[in-house]
């Protein structure tokens, strides 16, 4: 039975004196700073395991190795505890052994909060390319920006934390696809993109982490806050271990294989422990199953403790004792306290040490040093100038425009209304497709400071630290305008979100009326509804009520309601745009006046109304220790649409182009494969380890044949999902897809799916362990996961 009393631990008087200092607010009295352990995630039944440096890291481990062995203990307290500087995140250096202080830096949008450099489209929508070569590209531009500001530790990618559990999750928009497969292949490619650049990975958020409400950062209150600060403890997600191991460790595991350095745990409990703090999770899971050589860092708020996050595996405490002491002061001085009187073992802060500068010298930066930090991004808390360097490319800015186009995902397009065909006059409707009237960056280092009074313009990117700075702004009204000029085209604009009067008499008079609407999400909350930010939906209305002919771009972060309007006859095509960065108008305007056919596809299930999702995803119960009970499983986004038989507006991989394909020809081979893919081999147990073979072999590939029987050049995401013949399954799941390119009108191209040993298999909790099940498992191929006009079958 599930204990909901709250552990308090043991923390030393002198920290809550520093914490009490330091945080802004009154004191906090003791009984109020809580952090909870359940004993069966203690450290006593899963020791943090030394690193060894895996297959690629032995020459690191080595040089890592020798560098700690000649620190003190306070040289390596201090090292692994984040310290004052320039940067969102600084490690301690060690002068004397030439180590410098670390710079890590936010986030998976582009290196925030500095100017001189990208605003690069979210990864929810690179997602939507389904395009692994973009997948890779974004991460390799975006390492080179941080490497040339200075930047050691990149705090990106978002590698399934969240996942997408719940659709209202405000951070949704930072990570992939709703499916671990998917964003496994987008975490892979991330890391190996950032590290071919230079710059250290940090996978995020581990584990479980699927609603900002009551996430509950030490020492502070946000938004939805309901008790004073660290009165409430952050939710506990309480997650089976079957889900744990199928649904959100996958990507974890694919960041691992990509040899990512570094991984942070997230705000939340896992089942009764916080993250930062929980030994089965960090010690046995990551370090152990997952064979992770790198460092677990802690998210900024994230700690709760000293002994306890040490000995459960965490082995790099930011901000530490930087950040003003916000988050208060953890480790540094408390954490020699605790070696000195034998809570905390000497070796489990070598170890850290060692774990933290492993991927330093791996990657080479001990070697060839960064360039020097010159921006400020705590201008709050540390005094230095705050100087401006341009390290932008223009290839870079080409990459964010293709990424928005082939993002662009088409969900209507009544009898060819795309793509225009020289309008006489248009008409483009809404504050999104305009400026933010106080400049592109009003809004602030987070996107949430602009008064409400003001018109933030187009939405490009989400809020929180997942956000970043754009340089320039391309605005879909700018964009559209400048293909007016060329076509001889009159276009007329209203960029007011209620002016229904100034609307109706703009469409009447248009051959074509683009409305742009948008719903905004950021860190720290979740979305309150699926709703359409500023009343989109009567926008959208006063627009089709005086014109034939609307076409609806989307600029959102997952999905939105759009019953009132979908089916409206005189809307003829809706684009869901995502969120797409700096270059957003150009983009737009490839697809809309056909440069380029739509080739996106959902990264997400968009279902008709809330209600049609699992219940209970967002907890809000106003309690002191909140529970999130994962009851769904296995059962997330289409998973659950396919097994409650619940229709979709449009179900997970829709999207239309301004052509059409054919599949045909499906075919099995079963020639057997190595995995080569691996920069580092995990330790996952799997049925018939021979000590030769590995989870990731290729046991089978499925191939079949895609025609593009339109007369448009095009680009076709074709998918693979797999019937599993084992009671509790999905009925089908996602593990298999390519993105067919450009194919020619009449042209065919083969699309393969290499299947491995662990896309096969299911978890065992009772033997703990992979297997492949017997029976006959069905392959289905197709458009997406709910028009698979082939299949086959296999058995083992």
């Amino acid at each position: 039975m599930r204990s909901t009393a709250l552990l308090t631990v043991a923390l030393s008087l002198s920290f809550f004196e520093a914490a009490s200092a330091l945080a802004t607010g009154p004191a906090l009295p003791h009984s109020a700073i809580v952090a909870r352990d359940d004993a069966s995630n203690s450290a006593d039944l899963y020791p943090a395991p030394p690193t060894n440096g895996g297959k690629a890291w032995a020459d690191a481990l080595a040089k890592a190795k020798s560098a700690v062995a000649q620190m003190s203990l306070e040289e390596k307290a201090t090292f692994i505890t984040g310290q004052n500087g320039p940067c969102v995140g600084n490690t301690g250096a060690v002068p004397r052994l030439n180590i410098p202080s670390l710079c890590l830096e936010d986030g998976p949008a582009g290196v925030r909060p500095v100017h001189g450099t990208s605003q690069f489209p979210a990864g929810l929508t690179t997602a939507a390319t389904w395009d692994r070569d973009l997948f890779y590209q974004r991460s390799l531009k975006m390492g080179q920006e941080y490497y040339d500001q200075g930047v050691h530790v990149a705090l990106t990618p978002v590698t399934g934390g969240p996942l997408g559990r719940a659709v209202r999750n405000g951070r949704n928009w930072e990570g992939w696809a709703a499916d671990p497969y998917a964003t496994g292949e987008a975490s892979y490619l991330s890391v190996k993109g950032l590290q071919d650049a230079g710059v250290a990975a940090t996978s995020k958020h581990f584990i479980g982490y699927e609603q900002e409400t009551f996430r509950n950062q030490f020492n502070s209150t946000e938004a939805y806050s309901v008790f004073g600060r660290s009165e409430q403890l952050p939710i506990s997600s309480n997650i089976d271990n079957k889900a744990t191991h199928e649904l959100y460790m996958w990507s974890f595991a694919e960041a691992v294989r990509g040899g990512t350095g570094h991984v942070m745990c997230s705000y939340n409990e896992v089942n009764q422990t916080h993250a930062c703090a929980n030994a089965y999770t960090q010690n046995h899971l990551l370090k152990g199953e997952l064979n992770f050589q790198g460092s677990i860092m802690s998210d900024w708020g994230g700690m709760w403790g000293n002994v306890n996050t040490a000995n459960g595996g965490l082995d790099l405490a930011m901000p530490g004792w930087g950040f003003g002491g916000i988050f208060g002061q953890f480790w540094g001085s408390h954490l020699v306290d605790a070696v000195n009187n034998g809570s905390v073992p000497e070796d489990r802060v070598t170890d850290a040490a060692t774990r933290v500068l492993i991927p330093y010298y791996a990657l080479g930066q001990d070697e060839k040093p960064l360039p020097k930090v010159v921006f400020n991004a705590q201008v709050d808390y540390y005094d230095a100038p705050n100087r401006y360097r341009n390290v932008r490319k223009q290839d870079t800015a080409d990459l964010i425009r293709k990424i928005g186009e082939d993002s662009a995902t088409l969900l209507k397009n009544t009898n060819g209304a795309l793509p225009l065909k020289a309008p006489g006059r248009i008409a483009v409707i809404g504050t999104d497709a305009g400026a933010n009237e106080l400049g592109q960056n009003a809004c602030g280092s987070d996107l949430n400071q602009c008064p409400s009074w003001n018109n933030n313009g187009s939405l490009t990117v989400g809020g929180g630290s997942g956000t970043a700075l754009a340089p320039y702004l391309v605005t879909p009204r700018d964009a559209i305008q400048q293909r007016a000029i060329t076509l001889s085209s009159e276009v007329t604009w209203v960029l007011n979100d209620t002016a229904y009067d100034a609307v109706g008499t703009a469409a009447q008079d248009a051959d074509v009326t683009i409305v742009f609407v948008n719903d905004y999400a950021t860190e720290g909350r979740d979305r309150p509804d699926i709703k359409l930010d500023h009343d989109g939906d009567a926008l959208v209305a006063a627009a089709a009520a005086n014109s034939f002919n609307v076409v609806v771009v989307m600029h959102i972060p997952g999905a939105v309601d759009i019953e009132a309007w979908v089916d409206h006859e005189n809307v003829t095509a809706i684009i869901a745009a995502f969120l797409p960065g700096q270059e957003t108008g150009n983009a737009i305007a490839s697809v809309l006046f056909g440069d380029v056919s739509p080739s996106g596809k959902l990264p997400f299930t968009w279902g008709k109304t809330l209600e049609d999702y699992q219940p209970g995803t967002i907890v809000t119960d106003p309690v002191h220790a909140p529970q999130s009970d994962f009851t769904e499983s296995l059962y997330i986004d289409y998973r659950y649409f396919d097994a409650k038989n619940i229709t979709p507006r449009y179900e997970f991989g829709f999207g239309l182009s301004y052509t059409t394909f054919e599949y045909s020809d499906i075919s099995i081979d079963t020639t057997y494969k190595t995995d080569e893919a691996a920069i580092q081999d995990t330790a996952e147990p799997f049925e018939g380890f021979d000590g030769s073979n590995s989870l990731y072999d290729v046991l089978a590939t499925v191939s079949a044949q895609v025609q593009n029987t339109g007369d448009v050049v095009g680009c076709e995401v074709a998918q693979l999902y797999v019937s599993i013949p084992e009671e509790g399954q999905p009925p089908r799941i996602l593990r298999g897809f390519e993105k067919l390119k450009q194919l020619q009108p009449g042209r065919s191209a083969t699309a393969s799916f290499p299947l491995r040993r662990k896309d096969l298999s299911v978890w065992s909790v009772e033997r703990q362990t992979w297997y492949i099940p017997e029976g006959t498992f069905t392959f289905h191929v197709g458009a997406s996961s709910r028009n698979l006009p082939l299949s086959t079958k296999w058995s083992k």
